[in-house]
């Protein structure tokens, strides 16, 4: 009988514990959405923004979960253990798929992404009648403190240079110190006064980082889902019929 009031303990214990990471998945895929939700225009559907769906997604169930994890423990119900461990399982799977898909299509993402944003630079800023293009190229430009696709030199070959031949390079591409309306001219223009590096691994380097933030909540999930499915097993079994 100690061992299953024991067990019964750390199982609700486990699960209010997992309720407040389900919180807390929950919050981070919001936050991963907002920040770099920004760059859409870039990333698009390109599978980047993938990762925050499932998290918020999963966030959510995991409360659902958790709630369901603390019901079964208090009222040692194994119809109710059975699908608290059922629900975990799920939720191990997806991950795992999600995981594994990331990293297949990894490279298929970035040449999404590479695409896409020489299209926006060379083609669309300063031409097309959508000014969210020109907004959107100028924020990843001030943001990420870089210039071009590849790097500054883009702009010389830009449809956007056509229009503008006194400039060297969007005023977007100035350091903050030197954003007036000179830096970028053509007659007095010094790289040392703008970013030089290519927004297109800037953007890459950025999105990154928040792969890893979500890559180890993703681990740390999985290995508290794993202490919760064996703490299931146990007072499940140990439950009379």
């Amino acid at each position: 009988m100690c061992g299953i009031k024991c067990i019964k303990t750390l199982l609700f214990a486990f699960n209010f514990i997992f309720w407040l990471a389900g919180a807390a998945v929950l919050g981070i895929g919001i936050w991963y959405e907002i920040d770099p939700g920004q760059f859409n225009a870039f990333l698009g559907n390109s599978g980047y923004r993938v990762p925050s769906i499932i998290l918020m997604a999963t966030g959510g169930f995991v409360m659902f979960v958790g709630f369901l994890g603390c019901c079964g423990a208090i009222k040692e119900s194994r119809c109710l253990l059975g699908l608290f461990f059922g629900c975990l399982f799920l939720i191990f799977a997806a991950e795992a798929v999600a995981g594994i898909l990331g990293f297949l299509y990894r490279d298929r993402v970035e040449t999404e992404v590479e695409i896409r944003l020489k299209e926006e630079i060379m083609t669309n800023y300063g031409v097309t009648i959508d000014s969210n293009t020109n907004q959107n190229v100028d924020n990843l430009q001030i943001r990420l403190e870089c210039c071009g696709a590849i790097n500054f030199t883009d702009w010389s070959k830009s449809e956007w240079k056509k229009n503008n031949q006194d400039k060297r390079v969007p005023l977007s591409c100035c350091k903050k110190d030197e954003s007036t309306k000179t830096c970028n001219k053509a007659s007095s223009f010094d790289k040392n006064k703008i970013h030089t590096k290519g927004c297109l691994q800037s953007l890459k380097d950025f999105v990154d980082k928040h792969l890893v933030v979500l890559g180890i909540v993703a681990v740390s999930i999985a290995g508290i889902q794993l202490i919760g499915m064996i703490f299931a097993c146990c007072l499940f079994c140990s439950i009379d019929v």
